[in-house]
């Protein structure tokens, strides 16, 4: 039998969209993450992302079930949070006629697959893997398997200069495979300071790394912008970091996930020593 076609709906705005895949969202709180996060995200500030879009996967027509859920922001590729590899075929086919813009379409490793497949074959170019990510979650408490020096504060309002040049640096590093590396900067941590959601190592007074979890979603926090100064590094301070702000979260009674680079053994070594399992893979591919 032939897999069911789906019909696709797009809005632009994030009220909406939060209400189409709150269902979803609570089903498969750690494959949504991402698309949770930008969405409350921009219910609070309509202006972090450039030109938002979502599309909800929708079985029996325009009001039916969502099952399938994918977003674009203008800076960044297509992102799918969940679809089928037939759905994610689907929705290429129809944002191609559509003359969508899209520089390229990461998320799960199959559905990212099957997009970009579809995606050449009705645009012409090229897909490029410029990225591979493990997915991670931490099924116990995070333990820190040597000693660090230094200890783990709150960011504090005065440090928001700090860790947003520290982002875009994060950036800068991330993003130095892609075939265009997106040229605006990372929206900034202010709110994140604001909420508690930053952390910070401290060694002799001065700060040495930093990490930041996204908003809580469905019980998941996400791990994020794990970032050691080149002249700070091989002291063991993103272990440091990393392993205070999981267990914190997790006493706050949170899932915590991240996401790391499989080309660097490092980090991949340094999640799993911690306490972190690889529970899936993604990928970034850009269009050329």
């Amino acid at each position: 039998m032939p897999p069911r076609s789906l019909t696709f709906t797009s809005t632009t705005d994030p009220l909406e969209a939060k209400a189409w895949f709150a269902g979803l969202i609570e089903r498969e709180p750690a494959a949504l993450s991402v698309i949770a996060s930008v969405v409350d995200s921009l219910v609070v500030d309509p202006e972090r992302f450039a030109d938002p879009r979502w599309w909800a996967g929708r079985e029996g027509g325009p009001d039916g079930t969502v099952v399938a859920a994918v977003m674009h922001t203008l800076t960044r590729p297509v992102y799918i949070g969940w679809a089928t590899p037939e759905a994610a075929r689907q929705l290429a086919e129809q944002l191609a006629r559509e003359q969508h813009v899209a520089g390229g379409v990461g998320g799960d490793r199959e559905a990212a697959l099957a997009f970009a497949d579809t995606w050449v074959a009705e645009r012409g170019g090229r897909a490029v893997t410029t990225m591979e990510l493990g997915a991670f979650d931490l099924p116990a408490e995070a333990t820190l398997p040597f000693e660090v020096a230094g200890n783990a504060r709150p960011a504090e309002p005065d440090d928001v200069d700090l860790v947003d040049g520290w982002m875009r640096s994060f950036q800068l590093e991330v993003e130095a495979g892609h075939v265009d590396p997106p040229a605006v900067p990372p929206p900034g941590l202010e709110p994140a300071v604001r909420d508690g959601r930053v952390l910070l190592w401290v060694n002799d007074h001065r700060a040495v790394s930093m990490a930041y979890t996204s908003v809580p979603n469905g019980g998941v926090v996400r791990i994020s912008g794990v970032w050691t100064p080149p002249e700070h590094r091989r002291h063991g301070y993103a272990s440091a970091v990393v392993a205070d702000l999981s267990r914190l979260q997790s006493e706050a009674g949170y899932r915590c996930l991240l996401f790391t680079d499989l080309a660097n053994p490092t980090s991949n070594a340094i999640y799993q020593a911690i306490g972190y399992r690889r529970i899936g893979d993604q990928v970034t591919i850009d269009f050329g």
